[in-house]
């Protein structure tokens, strides 16, 4: 009965819903509504209002799951500082650090459009510059947030584009490996201990490693050397 009146309702209310867009789940009821339609909302709330409580942000991002499209996106809309997710993205995310560093990554751009009409113009007209300061400030917000650093690698390395070349004007992202090396920079300096988390032993970080081996030894060789020259010095 509960679901013959749910169909019913659905014709009654939207005249111009189209038939064959319209999705029916099975053994619904007031009880179980929400665990049945809400659960990726439900999780994609509960980690952005954990990122943006932990982090004390004063200021207003609303969160939204574009159910659909899977296109793997999710992006900041600088005009009304909202951010949205599309549930496409839901197959490369395997754990909440990972969902975290999504959102954390599109909560710093919406934090930094509040910066007014110059700020906004200097975003939209250098984007690149802007990408690679949100996922620094992701790894930020995740870390006091009690997420793992390290997802922000493991998800890049799964979904970021690596672009021919990095000065393509019509391209609003660095290339992902230049993106997923200065996160591994920031990590080794600011947050080493995570480098040591089970993390690191995912097929998706391992990845990264391999991909990049020469550029991470050549930056841990330097990191090296400037530690000896200032023990040289003390």
């Amino acid at each position: 009965m509960k679901k013959a009146l749910l169909i019913l309702s659905l014709f009654l209310f939207c005249p111009f819903v189209n038939a064959a867009e319209v999705v029916l789940i099975h053994d619904i009821n007031k009880d179980n509504f929400w665990a049945k339609q809400g659960i990726e909302i439900d999780k994609v709330l509960n980690v952005s209002n954990t990122i943006m409580m932990s982090n004390k942000i004063a200021k207003r991002v609303p969160i939204f799951v574009e159910k659909g499209k899977d296109e793997i996106n999710a992006y900041s809309d600088l005009n009304n500082k909202s951010v949205t997710v599309y549930s496409g993205l839901f197959n490369y995310i395997d754990n909440d650090d990972e969902l975290a560093y999504i959102l954390a990554h599109e909560i710093a751009h919406s934090v930094e459009a509040y910066g007014g009409f110059f700020k906004y113009m200097s975003m939209t007209s250098n984007s690149k510059k802007y990408e690679e300061k949100a996922d620094l400030t992701a790894l930020d917000y995740m870390v006091k947030a009690g997420y793992n650093p390290i997802a922000a690698i493991t998800m890049g390395n799964k979904i970021f584009t690596e672009p021919m070349w990095d000065w393509d004007i019509s391209s609003t992202h660095p290339k992902g490996s230049k993106r997923l090396m200065n996160m591994y920079k920031y990590i080794f300096i600011k947050y080493p201990n995570y480098l040591n988390s089970s993390m690191t032993q995912l097929p998706a970080y391992k990845n990264f490693e391999y991909a990049l081996a020469d550029d991470i030894k050549e930056f841990q060789q330097k990191q090296k050397k400037k530690a000896i020259t200032a023990d040289e010095i003390l």
